[in-house]
């Protein structure tokens, strides 16, 4: 029986994306670093200040907003559908649902760190919740159907997890510009593997 997804392949695929849309992909991830950048610049400009409070919260907001449209812009990209710079901003709504499917998630994996394995397992489990809501399922719906795409192949996941960490380290070795590549390719090949996930459980239903 073969594999739903192969993570090399994963990868290679996240490359030739990478270059096939090289302008779109480096103008959303330069634009991601210069918010996180201006975040960190206000943190330390204003800290303890009523204004730098405010900025935070507003850049907090508009990070949401790219960080939900850089997973769709990616999601098209991985799908072989158009996909523009504008697509940085998507509507509220969905931007509501994707950082409550996250935070959701992300509680109950940290929840579940505190006894280490059972976090990792719940890290695997809900790793597609993101995806899944950017598809139009609801908050805690992500969570059932993030669970089901990815029954019987959290040991392959694992791998890839881990290959997504040590690409983006060695990313950051290569004087943090190594990011500017290694982030777009490892978002990209998450999406393809989400795609492959989604296609294994449509023809197994």
């Amino acid at each position: 029986m073969h594999p739903p997804f192969l993570i090399g392949e994963s990868f290679k695929f996240g490359w030739h994306k990478v270059r096939q849309h090289s302008a779109l992909v480096f103008q959303v991830v330069l634009t991601l670093f210069a918010c996180q950048v201006a975040i960190e610049i206000v943190q330390k400009v204003l800290a303890g200040r009523p204004l730098g409070v405010l900025a935070v919260i507003a850049l907090c907001v508009v990070m949401a907003f790219l960080g939900t449209g850089a997973t769709l812009i990616t999601l098209k990209l991985a799908r072989g559908q158009h996909a523009s710079y504008a697509d940085l901003l998507p509507p509220v709504a969905l931007v509501w649902r994707f950082v409550c499917a996250a935070i959701l998630s992300g509680l109950i994996v940290l929840a579940g760190l505190l006894l280490i394995v059972p976090g990792v397992y719940l890290l695997l489990r809900y790793g597609m919740v993101r995806f899944v809501v950017l598809d139009g399922a609801g908050v805690t719906e992500s969570l059932g159907k993030s669970a089901a795409l990815t029954r019987g192949v959290k040991w392959r996941l694992l791998g890839f997890f881990a290959a997504v960490v040590a690409l983006n380290i060695l990313g950051v070795f290569l004087f943090y510009v190594g990011l500017l590549i290694t982030v777009p390719v490892s978002m990209i090949a998450y999406a393809h593997v989400y795609e492959k996930l989604k296609a294994r459980h449509h023809h197994a239903g």
